[in-house]
């Protein structure tokens, strides 16, 4: 029979990988929060003010009323902040191990996938890395769009529908592709007003 293949020294993925990188604390507090979500879950659709009642129990920044659908997936309420009337509509999964703040009337659209979360693969345990994700005021999130760690998204930005956004959108842009990039102005750019005649 052959012998296993080991990969010590050789810089490739072992046991360790498998350890749970958060202390117990923060795991009890994620099972509460994964018991308590299915009353988040099964809520009414135009449920808005109960689902924002649940996550700030569990520690969202949510000062004002903002939109949460019933089917948005939340990893960590605690690492959640939302300005006013700001959305996350069906399906969405707000993969937030680092803070996710949501600027006010932003819109995340349908499934679109914000993740915090990736891994160090240069070391033999790929440790867990964070960087949080900023969506600025007014932006749109286009649907089945992948935003990755330390993205930050500028105001009033337009990503088309999915997109991969792997690096920083400037305001005011419609922005697209694989990966995504700025391709124009959101508004065009007006003429200039004719010159005003003394009286």
């Amino acid at each position: 029979m052959d012998s296993p293949i080991s990969t010590q020294g050789q810089g490739l993925p072992d046991e360790r990988q498998n350890r749970n990188p958060y202390p117990f604390s923060i795991q009890l507090k994620r099972a509460a929060w994964m018991v308590m979500s299915l009353l988040f879950k099964w809520s009414p659709r135009p449920f808005h003010g109960w689902r924002r009642a649940i996550l700030r129990l569990f520690g969202a920044d949510l000062p004002h009323p903002v939109h949460v659908w019933r089917t948005a997936r939340i990893e960590f309420p605690w690492n959640l902040k939302m300005g006013r009337l700001a959305t996350l509509a069906e399906g969405t999964w707000i993969y937030n191990l680092d803070l996710i703040e949501i600027g006010a009337f932003a819109t995340v659209s349908q499934r679109a996938f914000l993740c915090t979360g990736t891994h160090d693969y240069t070391l033999p345990d790929m440790p867990l890395v964070t960087k949080p994700i900023r969506i600025g005021e007014g932006a749109w999130v286009g649907a089945d769009v992948f935003v990755g760690p330390g993205v930050t998204i500028g105001k009033g930005a337009v990503v088309a529908a999915r997109s991969v956004v792997v690096k920083d959108l400037p305001e005011l842009m419609v922005c697209a592709g694989h990966p995504c990039k700025p391709l124009k102005p959101r508004f065009p750019a007006s003429e200039d007003p004719a010159p005003s005649t003394p009286s």
